[in-house]
C-alpha cells in the first residue's frame, strides 16, 4: 500500500502512530500491507492480537484449535465469559474485528504440525509465535527458516519472560538459543506452575512491538539477541545470542521430526524411579503394546480417560470419556477401569483398552510412563484434546 492510499478514516484512527518522528504514513502503509501470522490466542496471543488488530496490521492469522475455559479469563483478556465453551480463534476474531473492522481476520482451527506447517506459513510476511510448549516452538523455528520468514518469539515461566526475532538470515535462531530441545514436561508450563496475566501482557506486548519493528523498519529488532524480562523488579536484560558455528541449517521438517512430538517421553518415572533397559522397555511393549497412539489409531472400544483438572474439562470432553485428574489416578491406579497388571505369557492387544489424553499430551504421556512402569496396561493419545479438537475441526470442514 502506498502512502497515497492511506484513507481519510485510516489517517484519522492511526493519527497518534503516524505522528511519531521516524514512523510516518510510510511506515502505516507498511502495516496495513502485511500478512502476520499469530500461534496460540491465549495468554500471550491475547495482547499480541489486541494490538495487531489496533495498530493496524492488513491481515492477520490466527492458528489455534483451543477453546475458551474459565480458568484462562484471568490472563486471556481477549475473550469474554461469554465465549467460554467456544473457540478461542472465533472469540479472538470477535474482539478483533470490533477493535479494528477495516482489517482482515483469518482463523485456523488446528494445530501446527509437520505436515501443514510449510503450507500455513507459505506467504506469511511475519511470524509470532504464542504457543506454551517446545514441540510447536521448534516446528515454527524451523519452517521459518526453510521459508525465509523472521520469527517473533516469547515465553513465560513464572514471573519471567523472554522475548526474541529469530531470522536464519540476520543469524541466530531458536536452535542457536537452546540447541537441545527440552525434554517434555521437563520444565511446568503454566498449568502446573501458575501465572500472573500482567506477565502475558508485558511479554505479549513486546513481541507485538517487535513485529512492528520488523515491519516498518524502525528501530532495532531482537536479532542475536534475547531479552528476558524479571516482573518481581521490574527489570529487563539483554543478552546475545550467536549463531553456532558449523551448526547445519534446517532445511527439512522431516529431519527434525522427533522434535515436534509433545509425548516423546521415555518409560520412566518422574517421581525418582530409575530408567528401564533397553531389553526391559522391549519387552514391555511386547506385553502392554506402544505407550503412544494417535487418534486415529485408539480402538473404538478403548476406554478414554480425561485426567486434566475440574476446571480444564468444564468447558468440554471427549465424548463418552470419563475424567480422573491425573494427581488421584497416579494416587490410586486401581480406579481405571479393567485395569491389569503384565502378563508375560501372552502379549497384549496392539490396541490398549485404557487410553489416556490431556491437553496436549504432555501430561497423559507422563502418566502413562509411569503406570506402565508398575505394569499396568494403558497408553497415552498424542497431542492430547487439542489434537482432538483439531481434527474435528478438520472432519467439520
Amino acid at each position: 500500500m502506498s502512502t497515497s492510499r492511506l484513507g481519510p478514516a485510516d489517517r484519522t484512527r492511526y493519527a497518534r502512530q503516524i505522528r511519531l518522528s521516524g514512523f510516518g504514513e510510510s511506515a502505516q502503509a507498511a502495516l496495513l500491507d502485511s500478512h502476520v501470522l499469530v500461534i496460540g490466542a491465549g495468554g500471550l496471543g491475547a495482547p499480541i492480537l489486541s494490538y495487531l488488530a489496533a495498530v493496524g496490521i492488513g491481515t492477520i492469522t490466527v492458528v489455534d484449535p483451543d477453546i475458551v475455559e474459565l480458568s484462562n479469563l484471568h490472563r486471556q483478556v481477549i475473550h469474554t465469559e461469554a465465549a467460554i465453551g467456544t473457540r478461542k480463534i472465533d472469540s479472538a476474531q470477535q474482539r478483533m474485528s470490533g477493535i479494528n473492522s477495516s482489517i482482515e481476520v483469518r482463523t485456523i482451527p488446528a494445530l501446527l504440525t509437520p505436515d501443514n506447517a510449510l503450507d500455513t506459513l507459505d506467504g506469511i510476511d511475519i511470524v509470532i509465535d504464542g504457543s506454551d510448549n517446545f514441540a510447536t516452538r521448534y516446528l515454527a523455528n524451523d519452517a521459518c527458516e526453510i521459508l525465509g520468514i523472521p520469527l517473533v518469539w516469547g515465553t513465560i515461566l513464572g514471573f519471567d519472560g523472554q522475548v526474541a526475532v529469530f531470522d536464519a538470515e540476520h543469524g541466530a535462531t531458536l536452535r542457536d538459543l537452546y540447541p537441545e530441545v527440552p525434554a517434555p514436561g521437563s520444565v511446568p508450563d503454566c498449568s502446573v506452575a501458575g501465572v500472573l496475566g500482567p506477565l502475558c501482557g508485558s511479554i505479549g506486548s513486546a513481541m507485538a512491538m517487535e513485529a512492528i519493528k520488523v515491519l516498518t523498519g524502525i528501530g532495532t529488532p531482537l536479532h542475536n539477541s534475547v531479552a528476558i524480562h524479571s516482573s518481581l523488579d521490574v527489570g529487563w536484560e539483554i543478552v546475545p545470542v550467536s549463531p553456532i558455528p558449523g551448526r547445519s541449517p534446517v532445511t527439512d521438517l522431516e529431519q527434525h521430526r522427533g522434535d515436534y512430538e509433545q509425548d516423546s517421553f521415555a518409560p520412566v518415572s518422574a517421581i525418582g524411579e530409575s530408567a528401564e533397559t533397553g531389553s526391559e522397555t522391549a519387552d514391555q511393549e511386547r506385553t502392554l503394546g506402544l505407550a503412544t497412539l494417535s487418534w486415529q489409531e485408539v480402538d473404538d472400544e478403548a476406554v478414554l480417560v480425561d485426567i486434566r483438572d475440574d476446571d480444564e474439562v468444564a468447558s468440554g470432553m471427549v465424548p463418552g470419556a470419563l475424567h480422573i485428574p491425573m494427581d488421584e489416578l497416579l494416587a490410586d491406579p486401581t480406579r481405571l477401569p479393567s485395569t491389569e497388571t503384565i502378563s508375560r505369557q501372552s502379549p497384549a492387544e496392539s490396541a490398549p483398552g485404557v487410553a489416556l489424553y490431556c491437553r496436549s499430551g504432555v501430561r497423559s504421556a507422563k502418566t502413562a510412563a509411569q503406570l506402565r512402569s508398575r505394569g499396568i496396561d494403558v497408553t497415552s493419545i498424542s497431542g492430547g484434546y487439542l489434537a482432538y479438537l483439531s481434527r474435528s475441526a478438520a472432519h467439520q470442514r
